[in-house]
């Protein structure tokens, strides 16, 4: 069974020597300042998420193509754009498309619609995607890419990422405490390091599911990161 905030709050105010019920020194949220418990754990939870391939952030999502319209905006909450594909809509195959660059994009696009045709690459610009060639149809075309996870919250409970990152949270947590409400780096230095020491010594789904496959090529950043 994981923790859900209510458990993440009263283990953090343990963590920097408080009551587990002491909401005066360290209310949940306060209305005014926007800090307490739950800002410590978010901004725990947000580097972990921002750091770290979790299988939780993953999506698919599809949409057509319209003829005659290069851009299309991404899916919201979006966070990374991990890869995209076309179907061929006579062979049903589906083809990766190539990522290029806005000085490529533009050297190459022609606004006729006889340049128009089956789009093979793409370049990320703002908050979407921007075909090339042109769309001359409805194509499907497939997105995998990142989400944002929900923050913590009373309405949100429950981290949205496995139950052995849980303690890493919260050390996360207690050592962003320490310097905010006690103003003790030295406390934080060493609930750091056991974060630190936490992070080395666990294992992401990504990891567990790739050891064996030789095709794997993943890339798990470093616990250095964490370093203050």
């Amino acid at each position: 069974m994981g923790l859900d905030i209510v458990s993440l709050r009263r283990q953090l105010r343990e963590g920097i020597g408080l009551e587990g019920n002491d909401t005066t020194n360290l209310p949940d949220l306060d209305s005014v300042s926007k800090t307490g418990a739950d800002t410590y754990l978010n901004r725990a939870y947000w580097e972990l998420l921002d750091k770290f391939k979790f299988r939780e952030k993953e999506r698919t999502g599809t949409f057509p193509t319209v003829a005659g319209t290069k851009f299309y905006q991404v899916p919201i909450p979006f966070e990374a754009l991990q890869g995209i594909a076309i179907e061929d809509p006579n062979t049903l195959k589906h083809t990766p498309l190539d990522r290029t660059t806005a000085d490529a994009y533009e050297q190459a696009f022609t606004d006729t619609v006889d340049a128009e045709g089956m789009p093979e690459r793409y370049f990320r610009e703002n908050d979407g995607i921007r075909l090339h060639p042109t769309p001359d149809k409805a194509y499907e075309i497939t997105l995998h890419y990142w989400t944002v996870l929900t923050d913590l919250s009373g309405t949100n409970p429950d981290p949205e990422f496995p139950q052995n990152w849980q303690e890493i949270l919260l050390f996360g947590a207690i050592w962003r405490a320490f310097i905010g409400v006690n103003g003790d780096y030295v406390g934080a230095q060493a609930a750091k390091a056991t974060q630190i020491a936490l992070v080395a010594g666990t294992d992401q789904t990504e990891e567990k599911e790739q050891f064996d496959s030789h095709r794997a090529g993943v890339e798990v950043p470093g616990y250095d990161e964490l370093m203050l």
